[in-house]
Order: C-alpha cells, then structure tokens, then sequence
C-alpha cells in the first residue's frame, strides 16, 4: 500500500512537471505580435496607431488609438460614407449646353453658347460602370464630342457671334484644398476641382524616343487642344533600362518644360498633367469640337467661375452646426441636382441645346474608393455641401461630413478635415474614429454596398498588388491611404475563424525612402487575421 502511494505521488510529480504552459490569451498573443512587429528598427521610429473592433465596436486591440494621425486617402472613407448615408445612389448628374442670346432663323446666335457643368465627374473616356482596374477604352472627350455631334444634329445653330463659355459656377471656385502642396498641383493627382470637369482635369503628354540617339523626343497632346505650350530641351540617348526625364509647370503658368533622356529602345513615357483651369479647356475643347462640324465662333473661349468672397476662417465655418440635425432616413435620401437648364437672371433667351446625363452616383463611389481618385472625392465633397446646405463650396460640404460624423456618435475632437480627399496635409483623424465610422457603416442598410466599394486585398484597386500570396488575399476589404510620410490601412477583415473585424492601421512620420512600414502593416494585418 505504501508502495502504491509512492508510486501515485510520482507519477503525480511527473505529470505535473511535464504539463503544457498554460495558454497566452488571444488577445495578449496579438498584441505580443504586434510589438514584434513595430520593435523593428527599420519602423520603430515611426507615429503608430492601431484600432482593432469588433462589428459592434468592441475593442480587440488598440494602440495609440485617440492619438491624431495624418489619414491620406484614408479621408475617402469619411467623405464616400456620408455620400452613402445621404444621397441616392441613383442619382445622375447634367451637363447642359444653352444658347444664351437670340437665334435667328439662319441658324445665327446673337450671343453664347454655354457649357454648363454641373459637377459631373464622368466626361472622360473611363468604361462605366468601373470594374476594378484603370480602363479608358474611349477617346478623352467623347462625352463632350457627343453634345457637339447632338448640336449639329438638331442643325439650329450654324454661327455663334460671342464665345463659348466654360460655366463652373455649380461650384465656388476653389480649385485646391487647404495646405495642398504646390508641387502636387501639376499632376493628375492634385488636379483642380471644377464643376466643369473633363477628363479628370488632365491632358496626356506623350513621349517618344527618336529614331536614333542625340534626335529630340517626339511630344504630342492627348487630347490634342492648344492649351499647353511645351518647351522641350529633351532628347533620346542608347539603350538603358528607363528613361530620365524632368517636367515643371509653375503654378498658373501654362508652359510646361521638359528636359532630360529616352532610350530609343523605350515604348514611350506618358505623362498626366493638371489642367490650370479646366471650364477654360473645357471650352478650347469645345469650339474646336463646334468648328469641325460646320458651326463657326467669332468669339473666344472663356471660362465663367463663382468667384469666393467669404472672408470667415474656414476652420471656424467647417465647425459651425448645421441649421438643423441630418436625417439619417433612407426614405429621405437627396437625389443630386445640377443647374437648371434654361435658367437664367437675365433678359436673354436661353434655349437647351444638348444635354448629358452620368453614369450613377454608385458607380463613381466605386471609382473613388478603389482607385483612390482625389478629384471625384472633392467634387462629392462639394455635391454634399450643395445638396444639404445649397452651398457648393468645401466649408459647406465640411460641414456637413462633420455633422454626419458627429451624429453617428464619433468624437468632435477626433477628426478635422480641410477636404474631402485626403490630400491636405492638415486633415487628422484618429484610429478609433475610421473604426468608429466602419462599424456604424457594417450595420446600416448601405453596409454591403458601401464595403463592395473598397479594394479586395490581392484583387483589385489600390490593394491589387498587395497580399497576392497572404492568407488574406480576397478577405480584407479596405482603404489605402499613401504620403511620402503617411502610410495608412483601414477596413473590414474576414479573419481565420470566419469573423469579421474591424481594422485602422495609422502610420505618420516613417522615412519616406523606405517601404518598411508598408511590409510591417501587412504583417500586422496578417496577424489580426491569425489572432480572431
């Protein structure tokens, strides 16, 4: 008997000292990933916060999560959901073109052709509806080549003794957002917002080598309008892996330069370019398109604009409530509306001569997520502060984002934004406010809809080239936002169990020469998706 208890006693004492370690919490393994992953030299350094919820907003992880942080694209968020919680996704937009004057018989108009924009972001050659991958399998202005052929069609107007008029005043003429850097202006990306907006506000440069080294690159326009005056010091050199090649355009200046080499083995370097003033081109374009198809203009082309005249502090005009609380109703969604077509204060004759309608709202909220689009977000941003407050400028559709984000319960102090697109320096959010806004929008009728707008990690949009060989490839559903110093990630995960989560990953202040800190939020994502 005592020989039994002995022998119970040690294989007690051996079981108990071959147990298996008790278990780290899920939660505590996560967060022991995650500062593996920031302890990294090459991204220590960096402003880092992280929000990790559930769909109900619980709190999974959280790091620095009311710290402000620099959002980038990760603004869009903001703007496209108020869009989502205000507007009717069926909305279309107009773009008119009025005779302004008297027209004789002859076909002989006494006055202007206007073409009124109405802040319509699709005359472009963009296929609709979007598919997830930059296409622009049409001519550039086709949509504006459409209103001049149903000008000459109706066979009306044969002469036109003023001007064409580029109209953008839907909107109040603020081409640029607070604190846009002036280097960022000449390109599609900072591209200026207009009521009128054609081809994303942007003319291509194409450049071709010679046919043999030391003879000057071969440029052409794209569309080809006379708006741009190229002085090109350019030429092509022998072969080598890429071309080296400068552009500088001063702001307000249409001379743009080019200097530098092109193998004369390349296929070709195509540049974008931000149009100065794009109701102006607008309108070049269009008297071009008028006098191929027999219509003749004494006038010029010019562009009408709505010129600010506030004088308020925009920060204190961005913050002022609005008159009454937002209905967050689907029954009272706005259905956008641009000019009326034969509106006018005057006493001339306004005749319709040919109109155009976009594409859906929704479709362009996809574009404006997926691919990031800068100029589409701003000019939501204006068709928000229009159709609440009748005000198509960027404090009024501030004001309205900020009233929305305040209603669905966000923080006042927990975001501030000078635009609509992310591309001011100046704009602020914290983590938990990007998480805040995904699970308010995971639970309202809008919720699928608005996620199937963003870019499916390894599939399509910004994140296409992103988690291509990760377990979460096709599984997270999020927005991208990139400075040369901001990285930023937020949006729906499917993790490994089969739940959602809810995900912002902000990241400030990284050197910009490095993509580190793009690899370390990856593999935090990952680990999220591991962990839950």
């Amino acid at each position: 008997m005592k020989f039994q208890t002995q022998l119970l006693a040690l294989l007690l004492l051996t079981s108990v000292g071959h147990a298996a370690p008790p278990k780290t919490p899920p939660k505590a393994a996560l967060a022991k990933t995650i500062a593996a992953i920031l302890a990294d030299p090459a991204v220590s350094r960096a402003h880092w916060g992280i929000s990790v919820v559930t769909p109900e907003g619980h709190p999974i992880y959280v790091l620095n999560e009311g710290q402000s942080f620099e959002p980038a694209s990760n603004a869009k968020l903001f703007t496209t959901a108020t869009a989502f919680a205000l507007l009717s996704p069926e909305s279309h937009l107009a773009t008119n073109v009025i005779a302004r004057g008297t027209l004789d018989a002859d076909g002989t108009l006494h006055g202007d052709i206007v073409l009124q924009g109405g802040g319509d972001p699709s005359i472009s050659g963009r296929a609709w509806p979007d598919t997830g991958k930059t296409a622009r399998p049409n001519p550039p202005l086709q949509p504006l080549e459409d209103l001049a052929d149903q000008i000459a069609k109706a066979g009306l107007v044969h002469k036109v003794t003023g001007n064409v008029v580029g109209d953008d005043s839907w909107f109040r003429f603020e081409r640029y957002g607070s604190g846009w850097a002036w280097d960022d202006l000449q390109w599609d990306y900072g591209a200026p917002i207009s009521a009128l907006t054609v081809n994303d506000n942007v003319v291509y440069l194409d450049l071709m080598p010679g046919v043999k080294p030391g003879d000057p690159v071969a440029a052409s326009w794209n569309p080809a309008v006379p708006y741009y005056a190229l002085e090109s010091t350019a030429v092509t050199v022998a072969s080598s892996p890429k071309a080296d090649l400068g552009l500088d355009r001063q702001p307000g200046s249409k001379i743009v330069r080019l200097f530098g080499t092109i193998p004369v083995n390349s296929k070709g370097v195509h540049l974008a370019i931000a149009i100065e003033d794009p109701a102006e081109f607008a309108a070049l374009a269009f008297r071009q398109m008028l006098a191929v198809r027999g219509i003749t203009v004494d006038g010029n082309a010019v562009a009408l604009h709505d010129l600010s005249l506030s004088t308020a502090d925009f920060v204190e005009e961005s913050r002022t409530p609005l008159p009454a609380p937002l209905s967050l109703n689907a029954a009272s969604l706005r259905a956008l509306s641009g000019p009326a077509a034969v509106a006018s204060s005057t006493s001339q004759s306004v005749k319709l001569l040919a109109s155009r309608t976009s594409p859906p709202l929704s479709q362009d909220l996809t574009v404006i997520n997926k691919h990031s689009q800068n100029l589409h977000t701003e000019l939501l941003l204006r068709d928000l502060g229009k159709a609440i407050l009748n005000d198509g400028s960027i404090a009024a559709g501030a004001r309205v984002v900020r009233q929305f984000l305040t209603q669905i319960g966000i923080d006042p102090g927990d975001f501030l934004f000078y635009d609509g697109s992310g591309l001011s320096p100046q704009d602020l959010i914290t983590p938990r406010a990007a998480t805040t806004l995904l699970a308010y929008a995971a639970r309202q009728p809008w919720g699928e809809a608005f996620r199937a707008t963003l870019p499916i990690a390894g599939v399509d949009g910004s994140l296409a080239e992103r988690f291509e060989k990760s377990p979460v490839k096709g599984k997270f559903f999020a927005k991208t936002g990139t400075f040369s110093e901001v990285n930023a990630l937020s949006g729906y995960l499917l993790a490994a169990s089969g739940k959602t989560v809810i995900v912002s990953i902000l990241c400030n202040d990284h050197d910009p020469t490095s993509d580190a800190t793009h690899k370390a939020a990856d593999k935090i994502v990952e680990a999220i998706y591991a962990a839950n």
